[in-house]
């Protein structure tokens, strides 16, 4: 096999701008930005619930940031059609490879530090999924056909134990104007006519009515839409 040599870039010199910034510590971010309520800080699943689990099933495109040997970070871009990322149970994901550019730099980062952090979306929908875990790579043969798409098995397959699941609020979407409306109703098949935050109460209903108190009979959607009105920036 032919090896290919990647060159590497130009070394940064000796100052940048970066150079004219100094960093804070965490004493100070938290005195800039607080902390968060306790339904938030609380709000990490050790496991996929109806409504997550449904939520990922709709994604048609998400992200996956690993860790590299040398401790550098990479985020990849992930697309297909919705349902296939596999949910194998309440702990694990089978995500599946195509065809692509051969660099394998997120194969090569899990090999040496599994950790994985995932964020999912879906069209039409303000919130997002995230999904931390580690994962490990196979080719298993059944399960890339399990992962198959235009009558082709997956490359190669990861898959992710998870470690915690939990959801994160609309604003940067909001922000960036990210959709402007999906013809597939993808959104509409996730909430099954609900909201994000009632099906979120559902799922994690005991939690849920400790942390939040009264805004579980209704009011949270209310006070949620009332900082995507007038608190965005």
């Amino acid at each position: 096999m032919k090896t290919v040599h990647i060159p590497e870039g130009p070394p940064s010199p000796a100052r940048t701008a970066a150079d004219s910034y100094s960093p804070i510590t965490m004493e100070r971010v938290r005195e800039v930005i607080g902390y968060p309520e306790r339904f938030i800080a609380e709000k990490k699943e050790p496991k996929l619930g109806e409504f997550t689990a449904r939520f990922i099933a709709h994604s048609p495109f998400f992200c996956m940031a690993t860790v590299g040997a040398d401790g550098w970070l990479d985020a990849s871009p992930k697309g297909d059609p919705p349902g296939s990322v596999r949910i194998l149970d309440e702990w694990t994901l089978a995500i599946p490879d195509r065809p692509g550019n051969k660099l394998a730099e997120t194969f090569e980062n899990i090999t040496h530090n599994p950790a994985v952090g995932l964020v999912f979306f879906v069209p039409g929908l303000r919130e997002v999924i995230r999904v931390n875990g580690d994962a490990f790579i196979t080719d298993d043969p059944d399960l890339l056909d399990m992962l198959g798409a235009d009558g082709k098995p997956a490359v190669l397959a990861t898959v992710v134990r998870i470690r915690e699941v939990f959801g994160q609020c609309g604003k940067a979407v909001i922000r960036s104007k990210l959709w402007e409306g999906d013809q597939r109703g993808l959104a509409d098949a996730v909430t099954l006519g609900g909201d994000f935050y009632t099906l979120t109460i559902a799922e994690n209903a005991r939690k849920m009515a400790e942390n939040l108190g009264d805004l579980v009979a209704g009011g949270l959607y209310d006070v949620i839409d009332e900082h995507y009105k007038h608190h965005l920036y």
